[in-house]
């Protein structure tokens, strides 16, 4: 689709005009994973690199990744990174849970309201484009968007395979969306998610952040943040075009 817009643009001689940016987060953003993210990224961990389950908050891990978080549980109880091979084949069970799980849920139980009909409106939109980058691995994250019945085969994307780091990470999908955008620069670049990590990212990078909070703790966190503009959902069009036009940077 946005391959078609962008050669309708160059064929009307508007391939000069600017796009702005809008990355997205998935879990927490895009698709309500937060009710089984912890109990299945812990039963992959537990089966197949024979970790403890710990008691924790995702913000105290240095990279809140999946690739991060495994790593340093890993170090922090067998004293040594795990091996590639064993990264991958937890990656493909964590995958397969969330596969078979999906499988038992309606789309409209997994789906942000509206984010489905807004990802589309923006890959249409004369000044927006699109990218996501998650913490989350590649198939688990495929697999979400899949579930969300949310289209994404032609979004680029950064994701915990590509880099431990979140702000690597957020590069790595803007860095893709500016070569799908002809290799030119976008003039404004804002991320929209959910966590306290997101708004530490956005701060450290200087990027513009939308909160997402679905649900009111998260608000009052954001809030507490000093997010600028925090969005329910994605239903009211108008007041999300709004958010992303005039979000700020987190402040310090």
């Amino acid at each position: 689709m946005r391959g078609l817009q962008q050669r309708r643009c160059a064929d009307t001689d508007f391939g000069s005009i600017s796009m702005k940016l809008v990355i997205f987060d998935i879990d927490g953003t895009l698709v309500r994973s937060d009710p089984h993210e912890d109990r299945l990224f812990w039963q992959a961990l537990v089966d197949v690199l024979g970790v403890r389950r710990e008691t924790f908050e995702w913000n105290s891990f240095r990279h809140v990744t999946d690739s991060g978080i495994t790593q340093e549980v890993f170090r922090r109880q067998f004293g040594r990174d795990p091996e590639g091979a064993s990264l991958a084949a937890t990656e493909e069970h964590f995958g397969s849970l969330w596969q078979r799980l999906l499988s038992t849920l309606p789309r409209d139980e997994i789906e942000v309201p509206g984010a489905r009909a807004m990802l589309a409106h923006l890959n249409e939109h004369p000044d927006w484009t699109i990218a996501i980058a998650t913490g989350g691995w590649e198939r688990t994250a495929r697999a979400k968007l899949g579930g969300a019945d949310i289209a994404h085969a032609e979004i680029p994307m950064g994701c915990a395979n590509d880099a431990l780091a979140r702000e690597d990470i957020m590069a790595i999908a803007q860095a893709r969306a500016t070569i799908q955008n002809a290799n030119k620069d976008f003039e404004r670049v804002v991320y929209v998610g959910d966590g306290e990590w997101d708004a530490k990212t956005c701060r450290a990078v200087g990027m513009p952040l939308v909160g997402m909070a679905v649900v009111p703790e998260v608000r009052t966190r954001l809030s507490g943040l000093g997010v600028s503009h925090i969005l329910e959902d994605y239903c009211d069009r108008a007041a999300v075009l709004e958010a992303l036009d005039s979000a700020q940077v987190p402040p310090p």
